[in-house]
């Protein structure tokens, strides 16, 4: 079997974020759909092991964040390589509250979607939340980001997690080259990747993503 035949599917990148009262829940996910018009309503895949998957479900509604090409890796590492159970994720950036009282940004949006679930369907590793759209709204006329992007222009990495992740089979890796050496390290933190002739990277060395250090790389090739 090819695995690589599922790259075909397109995708975009969105925000999904809710408050049980308790705590706040936000993640980066890359599945989302609108899966019927009457009643409308929204289905997001969440991996099980994610905080905001057990918020979701404790709160019985989301909000769903659309984001856009002006999204940066800083901005995706905060939301898709952090956890929420021990970082504010809207720290520092604008946010609202939906009528739900989940928490959006309004930074790098182009639409925001608030949700009631009433329905939660178990597909092993992650949960899929079917909800009812209570209010939408449009942020920017920004274009969506598509999964592609992120990739193919940003070079971001597919995190474990994701509900399209495929152990070994990463289509950020860079293609060999036939020219002087090159070596590839990927930051952990937020999926950059730097080329250099180096073998190593220098001490001082920061992410000019996230900002973090060589320690945070590992080398691919």
């Amino acid at each position: 079997m090819d695995a690589k035949a599922l790259f075909s599917f397109s995708y975009g990148l969105y925000v999904v974020s809710a408050n049980d009262g308790k705590g706040v829940g936000a993640c980066l996910i890359n599945t989302a759909l609108q899966v019927t018009s009457d009643p409308m309503q929204v289905a997001v895949t969440i991996n099980k092991e994610n905080h905001t998957a057990q918020v979701v479900r404790a709160a019985g509604h989301f909000t769903l964040t659309v984001v856009s090409k002006t999204a940066d890796m800083p901005f995706i590492g905060r939301f898709g390589f952090q956890s929420s159970a021990n970082t504010d994720k809207f720290a520092g950036i604008p946010t609202k509250a939906s009528p739900l009282s989940d928490p959006y940004t309004t930074e790098h949006a182009c639409a925001m979607v608030c949700c009631a679930v009433v329905n939660a369907v178990d597909l092993g590793t992650h949960v899929m939340f079917v909800g009812e759209v209570v209010d939408a709204e449009r942020i920017s006329d920004e274009d969506p980001m598509t999964y592609a992007y992120y990739h193919g222009v940003l070079k971001g990495k597919t995190p474990p997690k994701a509900s399209s992740y495929i152990k070994g089979e990463d289509p950020t890796e860079p293609a060999a080259s036939v020219s002087s050496p090159r070596h590839h390290f990927r930051c952990n933190i937020c999926g950059y990747v730097h080329e250099t002739t180096e073998e190593e990277l220098p001490e001082n060395f920061r992410c000019p993503a996230c900002g973090v250090g060589p320690e945070n790389f590992t080398k691919i090739d």
